[in-house]
């Protein structure tokens, strides 16, 4: 049986921090202190991101903004790829030539960053990979949740619910780690726990206008037949559950209802969830990536050395991920799965050796992070807190 998992360990300095309220020392999980103190100045940490157009990484930046004027970083950037691999890795190099010691990177894919790996590494610049495993070189830290156990959460949710019709999984980009273990372990399960269940599995490339035209189309097929979406990130979520609504399938309890599991956690999903149009998320901790993506980096700076079995931040202990053929250390923070209820879900069939059970949190919970950060800014339902 899999423990209830929750964020609570670190939520009082979380709120601390998303309120504005000072007291909360964010102390390395190697080192003694974050601030540098020293004449030379602060600790310079580069930032290379591929997006900030989502509710997700605005969330993820305003955090990591946050945490370093508490801690004395200076941060470069971030800077913004866009989806582009070969920029991102021009832009690493121009943070290295700019004085980062180490660089915070959310990789365009898990297999990109070579150049980039090479170019810091000739210069003494480590990168702490935040939300995305590399499998092309050595980064000192990979700071991601397991995205395998979100796809599985899914389906202990929805294939607790249907059992006939279809389901369509909207797939994230297949060639990012996210994407592809998402998608591995959501499909997977379905098949062997819920095989009365037809899956419709539609790429979308993380491009939220194919993930809406998908639902749309795939609700114009099969009507009242679509039993349920998964949608891999929330984004599609501000297009899928107005339509939902518009032809009648919206409400939580309703008969005719869509089921709508989503990933990432930000305000808008516990407005949903708390207004019965989505059924569950799960809680990406966008404040935990950026409190340890940053505490990893200034260790990297002063050359601390972390190995697997040690203490973790947002995990109990390091470990070593694989992908690709190449090793890694990872903090892999424990992610809640969040429901308007608590709820116990079991499967008969789990995958990739994972717990065959889920606790759901509650979406009353204060100290999940999307209530926090929307909480911080005007609600969860505002504009401020999702935009």
């Amino acid at each position: 049986m899999r423990v209830r998992r929750q964020a609570a360990l670190f939520a009082a300095c979380v709120s601390a921090a998303a309120l504005g309220i000072g007291g909360c020392s964010s102390t390395a999980p190697g080192s003694s202190n974050t601030n540098s103190g020293s004449s030379s100045g602060p600790i310079k940490i580069g930032v290379s991101l591929t997006y900030n157009n989502t509710a997700f990484w605005a969330a993820y930046i305003q955090y990591e903004q946050q945490y370093a004027g508490q801690d004395g970083v200076q941060l470069l950037g971030p800077e913004l790829a866009q989806a582009d691999a070969s920029l991102q890795n021009q832009q690493i190099e121009t943070l290295v030539n700019e004085g980062a010691k180490a660089i915070i990177v959310n990789p365009e894919t898990a297999t990109s960053l070579g150049p980039a790996i090479a170019y810091a590494a000739a210069h003494n610049v480590q990168l702490v990979s935040v939300d995305t495993i590399v499998g092309t070189g050595h980064v000192y830290m990979v700071v991601r949740a397991s995205n395998t156990l979100y796809g599985q959460d899914a389906c202990a949710y929805i294939s607790s619910k249907v059992k006939s019709g279809y389901v369509l999984d909207l797939e994230g980009d297949l060639t990012s780690s996210n994407g592809s273990d998402r998608t591995n372990a959501f499909n997977d399960c379905m098949a062997a726990n819920d095989p009365g269940v037809k899956l419709l599995k539609d790429p979308t490339a993380w491009t939220e206008s194919t993930a809406v035209t998908d639902a749309q189309n795939a609700l114009n097929a099969y009507g009242g037949q679509l039993k349920a979406i998964y949608s891999q990130w929330s984004s599609p979520d501000t297009g899928i559950l107005p339509l939902l609504q518009k032809k009648n399938f919206g409400k939580v309890g309703t008969a005719n209802h869509v089921i709508v599991v989503s990933d990432d956690g930000v305000a808008f999903e516990m407005c949903d969830i708390q207004q019965g149009t989505l059924d569950a998320s799960q809680s990406q901790p966008a404040d935990l990536y950026a409190k340890y993506a940053l505490q990893y980096a200034v260790d990297a700076a002063k050359g601390v050395k972390l190995a697997a079995g040690q203490p973790g931040g947002g995990a109990p202990t390091l470990q070593n991920v694989s992908y690709n053929n190449d090793t890694n250390l990872a903090d892999p923070i424990v992610a809640p799965f969040v429901t308007n209820t608590t709820q116990n879900l079991t499967l008969t069939a789990p995958v990739d050796s994972l717990p065959s059970s889920v606790t759901t949190t509650a979406v009353s919970d204060q100290n999940l992070w999307g209530n926090v950060y929307g909480n911080a800014h005007g609600g969860v339902c505002s504009s401020g807190a999702n935009s």
